[in-house]
């Protein structure tokens, strides 16, 4: 068990899940009415987002009374969906973002150096190519910047429950598992069965199976209607494309 000093935390504020901070730093939030006795905590060892009120060793705190008008409008049901349901469709659709994004750069890359490889191989072929090069490619983004542009657009970030920016070899198996377990690999009927036993699962748990077994945590901030719109507009343009083509 990590002592008090060593022990690494995430907060929620503004409708946003933020983090990580140390347990000093953490108290002086609370000290100063950034935080309050109601704001949900979480670190690696608690099962669930607690109140800070409840939580040792900032039980003992006197929290201010001063707080965040937008939280105290903010009812505890809403803050309970955004925390411990997860948000699995926030989280597929920066995935497929990212995943649409790589397969329009592998496409443009392969075709200005070699021509032949579009049209001697199939689509489904060229499809399950890119698949796998965007496992390595994920990995390689994450441990390098930390995030990918899905991730981004849709206000979500991928952080170690330890704090430590996440290296190449967790965030390759990690990138592994979720494309395997999580999507199936995009095979036909498997990822259906796949995609919806991890929906389910997350939405039951507020955490995903992959994250549980590399000690990752997804944090969520706040997107409106506008921004998914937005963000669907890819993915849907090359899934109408390549059932015209």
């Amino acid at each position: 068990m990590e002592t008090y000093e060593q022990q690494v935390w995430f907060y929620l504020k503004d409708q946003e899940q933020q983090g990580p901070a140390g347990s000093f730093e953490l108290k002086k939030l609370f000290e100063q009415g950034i935080l309050t006795g109601d704001s949900l905590i979480w670190n690696k060892d608690m099962s669930s987002w607690e109140m800070a009120r409840l939580v040792k060793p900032f039980d003992r705190l006197v929290f201010s009374t001063i707080s965040d008008s937008q939280n105290e409008q903010t009812s505890l049901e809403k803050l309970v969906e955004t925390v411990l349901k997860g948000r699995p469709f926030v989280r597929c659709l920066a995935r497929l973002f990212d995943l649409s994004v790589f397969s329009l750069v592998f496409i443009a890359l392969v075709t200005i150096f070699s021509p032949k490889f579009i049209f001697e191989f199939s689509p489904i072929f060229i499809f399950f190519s890119s698949l796998v090069l965007y496992i390595f490619a994920e990995a390689f983004i994450l441990s390098i910047f930390g995030n990918t542009i899905g991730k981004t657009l849709l206000h979500t970030k991928l952080k170690t429950v330890d704090g430590r920016p996440i290296n190449f070899l967790t965030a390759l198996k990690r990138s592994l598992f979720v494309n395997t377990a999580g999507l199936g690999l995009g095979v036909p009927i498997l990822n259906v069965v796949c995609s919806a036993y991890s929906y389910f699962d997350l939405k039951s748990h507020g955490v995903s199976q992959w994250d549980k077994q590399f000690g990752t945590v997804v944090l969520y901030g706040h997107v409106n209607g506008a921004r998914i719109v937005l963000v669907s507009l890819l993915p849907l343009a090359l899934l109408i494309a390549g059932i015209v083509i």
